[in-house]
């Protein structure tokens, strides 16, 4: 499969159709690049991080294949055309935001008046409505299948598979020493089959990870306003631990 014309740039990742060998168009496949860009606060904040493209895909790579062999259905197909791409199924997306929490941080913390770091077992599902209006707010699971964003299977395929994806995950981490704080994801309906499926990504720009010493390796650096070259050895680190991993 080779890339085609550029299809959508957001804030993190853009999309391009796929050509075959004779040229056409894939219909129901699509590649997906992450980028150097960062941005926090809804977009108010915006740089470019080198490298942090190449370590966000390698991660979510590693990670969808992962999540498939333990029976977790994803829009993964295969590497793509560069080192920070890949060729992803096409999905209906389902306006929500799937948050799985191991420890107390964020905006968490500060909606409860609570203390970072406390323990959440078992992990805690929150969902939060895809609404830039809005702001994207929280919203209940019945509030979810009241409003007809969702029904009851896949309100009950978006909870079974998500505390999948968070064991996975935890192992995958714990491997490098590092803590799985949170984390979010999105599903999607595959455009082809229907098929439930997790789609996006999983990386250090959607998730929480500390490492042994309590230091965020994520992007919450950037988000407290930390130098480009900090965010970007960040970014780095988790490369590093990958491949001394794999020697």
């Amino acid at each position: 499969m080779k890339r085609g014309k550029k299809l959508y740039a957001g804030k993190a990742n853009t999309l391009y159709e796929v050509l075959s060998d004779d040229g056409s168009v894939e219909e129901y496949v699509l590649e997906m690049e992450s980028t150097d860009r960062i941005s926090a606060g809804d977009g108010e904040r915006t740089d470019v991080v080198k490298g942090k493209g190449y370590a966000n895909n390698l991660v979510s790579t590693l990670l969808f294949k992962l999540f498939e062999e333990a029976g977790v259905p994803t829009h993964f197909i295969s590497e793509g055309t560069t080192p920070s791409s890949k060729f992803v199924k096409k999905a209906d997306m389902i306006p929500l935001e799937v948050i799985g929490r191991n420890y107390t941080a964020g905006s968490f913390c500060r909606r409860y008046g609570v203390d970072e770091g406390i323990e959440l077992d078992p992990m805690l599902l929150e969902l939060t409505y895809k609404c830039d209006a809005s702001h994207d707010p929280l919203i209940t699971e019945h509030a979810a299948v009241a409003l007809g964003i969702i029904d009851g299977e896949t309100l009950e395929n978006i909870v079974d598979y998500t505390y999948i994806i968070n064991d996975v995950a935890t192992d995958f981490f714990d491997e490098l020493g590092l803590t799985l704080i949170d984390f979010k994801v999105e599903f999607g309906f595959d455009r082809a089959t229907g098929e439930f499926m997790l789609a996006d990504e999983f990386s250090q720009d959607t998730c929480r990870l500390h490492d042994a010493e309590g230091n965020s390796v994520d992007k919450d650096i950037f988000r407290r306003g930390d130098s480009n070259g900090e965010v970007s050895s960040t970014y780095q680190k988790m490369v590093d631990m990958l491949e001394a991993m794999n020697k």
